[in-house]
């Protein structure tokens, strides 16, 4: 038989979180090895079958933008939405993955989320 640890199933990555437009909680993780593994990234929006991670807010955009791993670090890349992506409330150009930091607020619509690191248990 074999025992399974906590250390054994999680993985270090990335958390994006923060309250919806309408005040609920959201919650996105990411582990390293699939956002190492995703080759183009993972998707973020409304659509339930277009994206990885689903946000359902009217300000988000179905395809809205994708986060993924380059050189060890996350970034993020907006897919054309219509509301735009802002990090740290500056927006970014669509179609160029733009490096995220732990702390930095990345801004879909009306939805504020903080980066965050997910340590290692």
């Amino acid at each position: 038989m074999t025992t399974f640890t906590r250390r054994d199933v999680l993985e270090s990555g990335w958390v994006l979180e923060g309250p919806d437009g309408a005040g609920s909680a959201i919650r996105l993780v990411f582990g390293e090895t699939e956002l190492t593994r995703a080759y183009l990234g993972l998707v973020v929006g409304r659509h339930p079958v277009l994206c990885d991670r689903r946000i359902d807010d009217p300000s988000v955009s179905r395809r809205h933008l994708r986060v993924g791993m380059a050189e060890g670090r996350p970034y993020v890349e907006d897919l054309n939405s219509l509301n735009g992506t802002l990090v740290d409330g500056e927006e970014i150009p669509r179609f160029e993955p733009v490096p995220l930091e732990p702390d930095q607020v990345l801004t879909l619509g009306n939805v504020d989320l903080t980066v965050a690191r997910l340590d290692e248990p």
